[in-house]
């Protein structure tokens, strides 16, 4: 294993927060992919589905890793600076000290997942839906456009707007279904 491997694996495995903001960011990287190519290998879905489906689980992984990092680590520097400014301290500890680094790393460490809760769990799924709504009215629009169907009298019941206002009448499809023209 090159040596460069080697000093950042010890350099993160000193560091609890640092190795679990690190393997999480690779899980969901993995998990993304894993997702994206599920989709892609799946000769039950369609390729119409596939154009849309494939694009989305990518940019859902993006979004998931990109805000957990934007979130999550200066959530964790923060706190090492909270930390070493005295503006969070640990009773009868002494800075420095073997305890106070493990309490140092224990923070970052909830820091982490604080950051991963909030980034994940929270904001992750407000910002895809909004932008998930975004996307798919703007194709709705595009298909309800492109494939409007085509009225068949013999197969289709249509209902005037009467002068009641009442576009469909119990009474008007009872007809339609006696008069012979409903087919099932």
């Amino acid at each position: 294993m090159p040596d460069f491997i080697q000093k950042l694996i010890a350099k993160f495995a000193n560091d609890n927060g640092k190795f679990l903001f690190i393997n999480a960011a690779i899980g969901w990287f993995l998990a993304s992919a894993a997702q994206t190519f599920g989709i892609f290998a799946n000769k039950k879905i369609d390729k119409e589905d596939k154009k849309f489906l494939v694009p989305q689980e990518i940019f859902d992984g993006l979004s998931n890793i990109g805000l957990y990092a934007i979130i999550t680590a200066p959530l964790m520097n923060l706190t090492e600076k909270m930390i070493d400014k005295g503006v969070i301290s640990f009773r009868n500890v002494e800075p420095g000290s073997a305890k106070f680094k493990s309490l140092k790393g224990g923070a970052t460490v909830l820091a982490s997942f604080a950051g991963g809760i909030i980034s994940t769990n929270i904001l992750t799924p407000i910002i895809r839906n909004k932008l998930g709504t975004i996307a798919q009215r703007k194709a709705m629009k595009q298909k309800i456009q492109a494939v409007m169907p085509k009225y068949d009298p013999c197969y289709q019941p249509l209902f005037r707007k009467t002068a009641e206002g009442s576009p469909l009448r119990m009474s008007n499809y009872v007809a339609f279904a006696k008069s012979g023209k409903l087919k099932v």
